[in-house]
């Protein structure tokens, strides 16, 4: 085979020439026909080799081609055309290579082609061998949607078994969109006509672009994890409509993911009714529009009424038809034959009157009970979505945290009395009070100050004992306390005195600093 060169565009313009001119150029493929050969008509396979050697030379080993793909037929290998507003050419993509593929082709994706140009001589065809496709522009987001898709399907994020129920009457609701779209608009809207008592709160992140996708799945996940705090029942997530790649936030795992893992019901609604995105399919309800969101979970406060309205009515046209029935069958009784007679009719129904008139009783007690209790559970429903019933609620647990913070309080102060008491009553035990009472002694000098050693009273100054009961006074005769045959008598043996030393006996300190080991 022969092999394949460079595209060079001159050396094409040069072959052009050559052929016109009728010279023997050897860069021609036709080269090999002299100028006076130039009448003689070639073959249909010198031709066809001439227009493959052309081929060859001229275009490089591979090529690179975008257009849409049409004609699409599949069998073992895939035969198709790439078309543009001007031309269309041939292509094949042989089984061996689109196994490799990730991508493969579809009628009407646009897609850049891989491969080489070749002249099969038996049908007069130029085609282009594909070795390898590659989506570009909308068609590339076209194939990465519906490879997620079918990777959620296979995991089971659609199944309806997981969609949480919506709350029948929500107290607040998150509203995750651009504060400055369309769509944020129409949901309040239609929450104020519908019920204004539920509560609002507008979550503001980009809807589309580089840091939509994490800005969303981040205040999902800020959402889930403060809902008590805040008090949140449930998510809108919207944005207005857009182009494929507008929207394609909404389509990326990572938000996905985040809807999956929410704990609070979510609806979406994205784009146009015609859009469906991947976080719409994740999401617990799907709605066309954002007006529709809001719509799924804002009961309409006008129909309730109009539904307690129809019940009292209801309940009016049951009683007075019953009424009428009872008062009826009265009538019938009392222009019957045997009331000709009142003794015989006071004798013979008299049982009979009662017991009609208790049953007529009882069942308008039962009536009127029933009706009353669906009333009152009409009520109960109004209220929880009526300003006036939020408010209370919300006093009533107030009322209920401020007395749970006194009864903590009282404990803690309780708790904190006790503690101080217990160390008054340590401190109390080993004061100077209590020590002396228990015989001990404090010497003072002239000064006041306490004495810790012999060497601060000379011979002749004044010192004071102080004693549980009283003080002396007394004037110190010698500070040789070796000399002192009480001391001595009440020394360690003489061993432990030599290994502590005179000075460390001086020293010793006491409770108060130099106490007087004698008791008296």
């Amino acid at each position: 085979m022969t092999g394949r060169l460079p595209f060079d565009p001159e050396r094409m313009k040069g072959a052009k020439a050559g052929q016109r001119a009728g010279n023997g150029d050897s860069a021609s493929p036709l080269s090999g026909f002299a100028a006076s050969d130039a009448n003689r008509p070639l073959s249909v396979s010198q031709l066809a080799t001439s227009i493959d050697q052309a081929i060859r030379s001229g275009l490089p080993a591979s090529v690179y081609v975008e257009g849409e793909i049409s004609s699409l037929s599949h069998r073992t290998h895939y035969y198709f055309s790439l078309k543009d507003e001007n031309a269309v050419i041939g292509a094949v993509f042989f089984a061996s290579a689109a196994a490799r593929s990730a991508t493969k082709p579809q009628h009407g994706l646009r897609v850049i082609a891989k491969g080489r140009v070749e002249f099969y001589a038996p049908s007069g065809r130029v085609s282009l061998i594909v070795t390898s496709i590659v989506p570009v522009g909308e068609g590339a987001l076209e194939q990465r949607y519906k490879q997620l898709v079918e990777e959620l399907r296979a995991r089971g994020w659609f199944d309806p078994e997981l969609k949480q129920p919506l709350p029948s009457f929500p107290r607040k609701v998150a509203i995750i969109t651009s504060k400055d779209g369309a769509a944020v608009q129409d949901v309040i809207d239609t929450f104020a006509r519908r019920c204004a008592s539920i509560e609002l709160v507008v979550v503001d992140v980009r809807v589309q672009g580089e840091q939509a996708k994490a800005q969303v799945s981040r205040a999902i996940r800020l959402l889930n994890a403060n809902s008590a705090h805040l008090r949140i029942d449930a998510i809108i997530l919207t944005r207005g409509g857009g182009s494929l790649e507008d929207l394609w936030a909404f389509n990326e795992p990572e938000v996905a993911q985040a809807i999956h893992d929410s704990r609070l019901p979510i609806v979406a609604a994205i784009g146009h009714e015609t859009d469906t995105t991947i976080a719409e399919l994740v999401a617990d309800e799907r709605a066309a529009t954002p007006t529709q969101a809001a719509m799924r979970l804002s009961p309409d406060r006008n129909a309730l009424l109009e539904q307690i309205t129809s019940l009292r009515r209801r309940l009016d046209r049951g009683m007075d038809q019953h009424l009428r029935f009872e008062r009826q069958r009265l009538r019938q009784i009392v222009s019957s034959r045997s009331m000709s007679d009142p003794r015989e009719v006071i004798g013979v129904h008299r049982d009979q009157m009662r017991a009609l008139n208790d049953r007529a009783r009882a069942g308008l007690r039962h009536q009127i009970a029933r009706h009353r209790a669906v009333l009152d559970q009409l009520a109960i429903r109004l209220s929880r979505v009526q300003p006036a019933a939020v408010h209370a609620r919300r006093q009533e647990r107030i009322d209920q945290l401020a007395s749970r913070l006194h009864r903590v309080a009282n404990r803690s102060i309780a708790k904190r009395r006790e503690e101080l008491e217990s160390t008054a009553r340590e401190l109390h035990a080993i004061g100077p009070a209590q020590v002396l009472a228990r015989g001990y002694s404090l010497t003072l000098g002239g000064d006041g100050k306490a004495v810790r050693s012999v060497a601060q009273v000379p011979a002749g100054s004044e010192i004071e004992t102080v004693l549980s009961d009283g003080r002396i006074r007394s004037r110190v005769e010698s500070e040789d306390a070796q000399n002192d045959p009480r001391l001595a008598a009440s020394s360690p043996t003489p061993r432990r005195r030599k290994r502590q030393g005179k000075q460390d006996a001086d020293h010793s300190p006491g409770l108060f600093g130099s106490l007087d080991s004698t008791r008296e």
